[in-house]
């Protein structure tokens, strides 16, 4: 297909051009431009850390795809409309029902499972197509579906930090999750894979999403900790910790309590280079004296395009931003070329555009392919701790598990 061609091509060119600059906003029609595409992110709530990151590498990608257009001569735009889930599956599906009176038939986003979850069926009944680029429950790993994810489910989560784990001589695990469709399915990816390790995986603590206090959550899992101290040792429990940006209050209880400033602690995805956490300083001490590590899909290695969008991303956000986000960056343009190869309100149609584009795309992270289910197929995972430097606390990268085809995952230690 030509367009394909082209898209590839585009983007080998964008990336270190930025071409073009148009913005991107809530109150954009889709009468503004040839091609409008819809957005579902948590710009507030939990997870805005991911939602706001999101948000601009849209802008980025949007501009440079208006760029490429104005490039060929072309008068056709793209706009986003942009709406704020709060991280909340009632007010997600809310929000999708108003893009679908506005006739907006793609969407990026739900970016959190539980979000994606409640807006599946609607999507799936009124012909939309979700483009996720942060939802990993495995529960969601569905054949066939409307919703594709730009990211690998949690079952490889799960084995990264088992390996982890094992790296480490930890030989029992005291969990602390949220108890939702992210929180538990991935608490249960590591615990199915650190049993197959033969570590000991104990019952932990399960909490309330929207608790606004955490304090007994925290209570219950010191004595967990205390007593699977007593049985396995000091030095071979850690806690695995499986939220959102509620870590930040988590760490700001648990600093108060010896047992659990003494062990390990491993996160995941949903804090891995969360900036509010860094920003709160008993916080961010918690996590750097107990060594948190937080494993985030990462982008291919040596991948220039990243690297160039990626410090434009961060040069406009302040901060530098989740691999998720980078992964928006090219939802946009594989949901734009899928708008204009498809065929209008034909499912089967934007099916086989989707198929067909994600299957030959390279973008900023690299090469698209998606498995049976709709989830990426290619992955590795970058390890994430904080550090302190000149008194104030950061993201470092420590540690890569990578994936090299053919052959088994493999930990690599940044020197």
């Amino acid at each position: 297909m030509k367009k394909i061609r082209v898209l590839v091509i585009s983007i080998l060119l964008i990336a270190s051009t930025g071409l073009g600059c148009v913005g991107s906003s809530e109150e954009a029609s889709p009468e503004s431009g040839d091609i409008t595409i819809g957005a579902l992110l948590p710009l507030t709530g939990n997870l805005e850390s991911i939602g706001q990151a999101s948000q601009t590498a849209l802008e980025v990608s949007q501009e440079d795809i208006n760029g490429y257009f104005s490039g060929l001569g072309s008068e056709k735009n793209v706009e986003i409309v942009v709406k704020d889930t709060e991280n909340n599956p009632e007010i997600a599906l809310e929000k999708l029902r108003e893009l679908d009176e506005r006739g907006i038939k793609i969407v990026i986003g739900p970016q959190a499972s539980e979000e994606a979850e409640a807006v599946l069926e609607y999507a799936t009944e009124n012909g939309i197509v979700l483009i996720s680029t942060a939802s990993t429950a495995p529960s969601l790993a569905i054949p066939d579906d409307n919703l594709y994810r730009f990211v690998p489910d949690d079952t490889n989560q799960g084995a990264v930090l088992a390996t982890l784990m094992e790296e480490d001589n930890v030989t029992a695990v005291v969990p602390v999750y949220r108890d939702d469709v992210w929180g538990s399915g991935l608490t249960d990816e590591v615990k199915t894979d650190f049993e197959d390790r033969n570590g000991t995986f104990l019952e932990g603590v399960a909490y309330d999403a929207d608790s606004e206090n955490l304090s007994t959550e925290v209570e219950k899992l010191d004595e967990i900790v205390t007593s699977a101290r007593t049985e396995y040792g000091d030095e071979n429990v850690a806690v695995f910790l499986s939220s959102y940006s509620e870590a930040t209050e988590i760490f700001t209880l648990a600093k108060d309590y010896p047992a659990l400033s003494d062990v390990k602690w491993y996160g995941s995805d949903g804090i891995a280079l969360n900036e509010k956490l860094i920003k709160d300083n008993e916080a961010a001490a918690f996590a750097a004296q107990t060594n948190i590590m937080a494993p985030i899909y990462g982008y291919e290695e040596e991948n220039d395009r990243y690297m160039a969008i990626e410090s434009r991303v961060e040069e406009r956000l302040g901060r530098l931003p989740e691999t998720y986000a980078l992964a928006a960056y090219d939802a946009l343009w594989i949901a734009t070329f899928v708008d204009l190869d498809s065929v209008p309100e034909n499912d089967e149609s934007i099916r086989l555009a989707m198929n067909t584009l994600t299957d030959t795309y390279f973008g900023v992270t690299g090469w698209t392919k998606l498995d049976e289910n709709g989830d990426r197929e290619h992955w590795d995972y970058d390890i994430w701790t904080i550090s302190e430097a000149d008194s104030d606390y950061q993201w470092e990268r420590t540690a890569r598990y990578q994936v090299d085809p053919g052959e088994e995952g493999k930990l690599i230690f940044v020197e």
